[in-house]
């Protein structure tokens, strides 16, 4: 695989994507940090996902970050999963590894714990209950990391109770 210091390419698949300002975000630090390289815009349709992840390390990619529809369904593509991913149900990161394989991880829940110890430094998910709001997809990122976290007590809530009843919540007590 490609060496660390060399350029190297990654991006967002998903269907559509031509609307993300990923590229924008993350060329911004990428440029900021010095790092040479290039993230963009990999649009591909559910019928072509197996091909494009076939491609990812054949191409010389460093990875990819998927999003909709693709958290799902890529996950019998991939050499491996991670738990935390596993968990919540969803990929959202894949890396190739040095041999060429592919890992999915989902790193959702972990951006919103940084945003909270980015408020509050002394911020502890096991300091007392928490209330997430939502039973999307990315409270399910939220609740599972805050849980792997350590967090004692969740609460989750919805608008729609049928909504909430259908959220996966094995690792919340409720």
């Amino acid at each position: 695989m490609a060496e660390q210091q060399a350029f190297g390419i990654a991006g967002l698949l998903g269907w559509p994507v031509v609307h993300s300002r990923s590229p924008v975000i993350h060329n911004h630090w990428l440029a900021h940090h010095g790092i040479p390289g290039r993230y963009v815009l990999f649009g591909v349709p559910p019928e072509k996902l197996e091909a494009a992840v076939r491609g990812i390390a054949v191409l010389g990619l460093r990875g990819c970050n998927v999003t909709t529809p693709h958290k799902q369904a890529v996950f019998p593509l991939l050499d491996r999963v991670d738990q935390l991913a596993r968990t919540i149900g969803a990929v959202n990161t894949v890396v190739v590894e040095k041999d060429g394989t592919l890992t999915g991880f989902n790193n959702d829940g972990n951006g919103f714990i940084q945003s909270l110890r980015d408020v509050d430094s002394k911020w502890r998910p096991d300091s007392g209950p928490i209330l997430v709001l939502g039973a999307g997809g990315a409270s399910r990122a939220v609740v599972a990391s805050l849980a792997a976290q350590g967090a004692k007590e969740i609460r989750l809530t919805n608008r729609t109770l049928d909504r909430r009843r259908r959220s996966p919540t094995r690792w919340v007590r409720l």
